[in-house]
């Protein structure tokens, strides 16, 4: 019986030091905060330098009457390689946001969103966008991949404010501008 004590007590001892560390690591903090970066994160590109844009996609945000939250285009195609400037007008009456992530890093950080509602981002995949307002991303889609792109201000992507982004190696040209 002694001996079942002490192997329980050490793998009690053992799971607890791996949660501490787990919460000293950064783990529970904002999740994927710059997950482009991580090893072995899905690739979905990086942050463009501004100097060689291939392609410029504007894309309007905008509310309805009846309550929807919108971008518009919601879908876009973009050849891998492409260094894209999105050029992003909020035309609505709220605070919007543009946060470019893998589906699952995307449902994630608004699984965040939703616990840590006042977070504003501050990394190179999002933009605050105030109600009428402009902003620019620049990003650079060096992997073939399908992506997300959405508002994660608690109520917005619910409300339709979400959009994806295909990378194809052969689909959609390069066009500069």
């Amino acid at each position: 019986m002694k001996t079942f004590t002490l192997i329980f007590s050490l793998a009690l001892a053992l799971a607890f030091s791996t949660l501490s560390l787990e919460a000293s690591s950064g783990k529970g903090q904002q999740p994927h905060a710059r997950a482009f970066e991580v090893p072995g994160h899905d690739p979905i590109g990086k942050p463009g330098d501004g100097s060689s844009i291939d392609r410029t996609i504007e894309i309007s945000v905008r509310e309805t009457a009846s309550g929807y939250m919108l971008f518009e285009p919601d879908a876009i195609q973009i050849e891998s390689g492409s260094v894209v400037r999105f050029s992003i007008r909020n035309t609505g009456a709220l605070n919007h946001e543009f946060f470019l992530g893998s589906f699952d890093e995307v449902a994630k950080h608004q699984q965040w969103m939703r616990e840590h509602p006042d977070m504003q981002h501050d990394s190179a995949n999002s933009v605050s966008i105030p109600s009428g307002q402009n902003a620019d991303l620049i990003w650079e889609f060096s992997d073939v991949t399908s992506l997300e792109f959405a508002c994660l201000i608690p109520g917005h992507r619910e409300a339709g404010m979400w959009g994806v982004i295909i990378v194809h190696d052969h689909l959609a040209p390069k066009s500069k501008g």
